[in-house]
């Protein structure tokens, strides 16, 4: 723990020396990465170090954290070298080849709350579920919902399988690995939502170095970015009940064509809605009613 730490310099000097390294690699947010980077060598939080700046960091931990400050200076993710991250109200592991949860997809379970009777069974499907953070959130806030869970990834599942387990949901959430089309044996659904790789090769050409560290899998929706959106829409009126419910996060500058491929597919009452950036992030529509 931090209480313990001793020698060599201050906390608040390896801090600021890592802030200043890491920005001199030109890592965004440096001071925060530095701050998470020091408290989880010590075993501790961004908080605690700041009720301890005057004490001193041993050889050990000395060393690790430089060993962390010089990978996060590579640019590698933050979120893979704490092995960890918070989405909405719980905690998930992740790790190289497991898509990083974003504030955006919160939203997404936000929609999905907001939308579904609370106070009733449902049967939900969670397409390509990579840690698992949708399904464990609605599963952990809704304690009346059932789902599936699906992702063709088996280091994905691996990460979402331990998830469940420490986060009490694996009797209301199951795990499958699978393509889009391997599902449909399942009876029909509630509910289908889905965070599935919307960004076309130009904007993963400009995406931040950090990108390059994510699995391909999860990010690449095909030249114009809606191969995925396509698959899942095609397959949802096989798999959703009649007035069953369909959620998308999408990318920027999407929604009209992911309205309109619903349109076609024969759903109705299409919505579309902003994140907290006033972008529109977030498509749902009904199946025939």
């Amino acid at each position: 723990m931090i209480q313990q730490v001793k020698e060599r310099g201050t906390i608040l000097v390896y801090i600021e020396e890592g802030a200043d390294f890491l920005a001199s690699h030109g890592v965004p947010d440096a001071r925060l990465s530095a701050e998470e980077l020091l408290a989880s060598v010590c075993s501790s939080s961004r908080l605690a170090l700041y009720q301890v700046l005057d004490q001193k960091l041993p050889s050990a931990l000395n060393t690790k954290y430089h060993d962390l400050l010089k990978r996060r200076s590579e640019r590698y993710p933050l979120q893979y070298l704490l092995a960890r991250q918070p989405f909405r109200f719980v905690s998930l592991e992740i790790g190289t080849g497991c898509l990083i949860p974003r504030p955006e997809t919160e939203g997404l379970v936000d929609i999905v709350l907001e939308a579904l009777p609370k106070n009733r069974p449902l049967y939900i499907l969670d397409i390509g579920t990579g840690s698992g953070n949708i399904s464990i959130s609605l599963a952990c806030e809704r304690p009346q919902w059932s789902l599936v869970a699906t992702d063709i990834s088996e280091r994905a599942l691996a990460y979402a399988n331990r998830n469940i387990l420490t986060n009490g949901v694996s009797s209301r959430v199951k795990l499958v690995q699978a393509d889009l089309f391997e599902i449909t044996r399942e009876p029909q659904f509630d509910a289908l939502v889905s965070n599935p790789p919307y960004l076309t090769n130009a904007e993963l050409e400009s995406a931040q170095a950090e990108l390059y560290y994510e699995p391909r899998e999860a990010l690449f929706g095909g030249s114009d970015g809606l191969a995925f959106y396509r698959r899942i829409i095609s397959l949802a009126p096989q798999i959703l009940k009649p007035a069953g419910q369909i959620f998308f996060e999408i990318g920027f500058g999407q929604a009209e064509c992911v309205t309109e491929i619903l349109t076609r597919a024969g759903f109705e009452n299409t919505q579309v809605k902003k994140d907290n950036s006033e972008i529109e992030r977030y498509v749902s529509a009904f199946w025939k009613m």
